[in-house]
């Protein structure tokens, strides 16, 4: 496989965007410091190119690629602000892993060795602003 040079400019733009982003991901918190987590952030686009958001590092943030496919298909009106983006698509992944976890814990955790579900009930958001 080859590396092409515009691969290389996105992967240093990535890179600037995750490390703004502390990396983690904005929606649910999960840690990408550690390299198996660092290899499941994904670049998301907080406006989506579908509602005309632009391809620009002040429009993205990191996202886990859970957090990125659940957020995909959102679409958002032109007058909606940043930061209510940011708030829909965190309420939409809070609801996707509640009902997530539910159907877990209903078929897959009576068949684990009983181990308990990760709980992220602790994880506490900071506020976001848009990068100026």
């Amino acid at each position: 496989m080859s590396i092409s040079a515009n691969d290389g400019v996105f992967k240093v733009r990535d890179a600037r965007v995750f490390r703004r982003c502390n990396f983690t991901c904005v929606y649910c918190g999960f840690d990408g410091r550690p390299f198996d987590g660092w290899m499941q952030l994904s670049i998301d686009h907080v406006i989506p190119r579908s509602s005309q958001g632009p391809d620009e590092e002040a429009n993205l943030v990191a996202a886990c690629r859970s957090c990125n496919s659940i957020t995909s298909r959102m679409q958002f009106a032109t007058n909606t602000t940043w930061e209510e983006i940011i708030q829909a698509k965190r309420d939409r992944v809070a609801a996707a892993r509640s009902f997530s976890l539910k159907l877990w814990m209903e078929a897959v955790a009576p068949y684990t060795l009983g181990r308990p579900p990760h709980d992220v009930s602790h994880v506490k958001f900071l506020p976001i602003a848009p990068p100026q």
